[in-house]
């Protein structure tokens, strides 16, 4: 091994606070495609992703599932805010892991989807290097450095409204129509890859009297997004704020 790739792979150790007694596991889940396809033999994240993903939304569930006046309901939503790619990228940000990424591309442009793949990698890895009593516990050791489960209790306690803005938008829509919203958006790109990111130029919902689509006027992304749902998420946001102020309807 690297004597460079090393020296980082134990530095990595501490801040995930996991010694590893098969490194190789950390050092796949640090590699990106781009950096294995210009180096055979070395493997890739993604399959430490793929996994790594389940653990912690298993440790999510759990967590929420011990609460008794939480219902399915509230759960899932409540869930989802604490898994999601922007989330786990500002963890990744917050203990530096992308100065520890293997990629092709420098660091500094190392996309947020790449650093959360690698953070859910780096749960996959720690989970698999652990001995099978405590592989739980060990994934939560690393999560606890987050404060993931005190913002979940804080939350659970606000007794706040955990439904979604995009299930309030159907709700609301539905109560006053009778029908689902059927919406459209006409998306921009730039970039490609890991570095792709979106906005929506356009935002449409289909009159629900008329059948015809009715553009929401200045309701569109101003920054760009690393993923359509969350450019969808920000302009939803816009669309109800939108409605509202004309009480929900589409022709004034």
């Amino acid at each position: 091994m690297d004597k460079n790739i090393k020296v980082e792979l134990t530095e990595l150790e501490d801040l995930v606070r996991h010694q590893f007694k098969n490194i190789a596991l950390l050092e796949e889940a640090i590699t990106t495609g781009s950096y294995s396809n210009e180096h055979p033999g070395s493997s890739n994240y993604q399959r430490l992703e793929f996994f790594g993903d389940r653990v912690i939304s298993l440790i999510l569930a759990e967590e929420l599932f011990v609460s008794e006046y939480l219902d399915e309901g509230k759960m899932t939503p409540l869930k989802s805010k604490f898994e999601n790619n922007e989330r786990f990228a500002d963890y990744g940000e917050e203990i530096g892991l992308r100065n520890y990424i293997r990629a092709s591309e420098k660091r500094e442009n190392i996309s947020p989807n790449v650093i959360a793949d690698v953070f859910e990698a780096i749960c996959g890895a720690i989970y698999l290097d652990s001995e099978e009593s405590i592989r739980i516990k060990e994934v939560k050791k690393f999560l606890l450095k987050f404060d993931i489960f005190e913002r979940i209790k804080e939350e659970m306690s606000s007794g706040g409204d955990f439904l979604p803005i995009r299930n309030k938008f159907e709700n609301k829509f539905r109560e006053l129509n009778r029908c689902n919203p059927e919406m459209k958006f006409e998306y921009s790109s730039s970039g490609e890859g890991h570095k792709e990111r979106w906005k929506i130029e356009k935002c449409s919902i289909k009159d629900a009297q008329t059948g015809e689509c009715v553009e929401l006027k200045g309701v569109k992304s101003d920054k760009w997004f690393n993923n359509k749902k969350d450019a969808e998420t920000d302009v939803i946001v816009q669309a109800y704020e939108y409605m509202e102020k004309r009480g929900w309807k589409l022709k004034l």
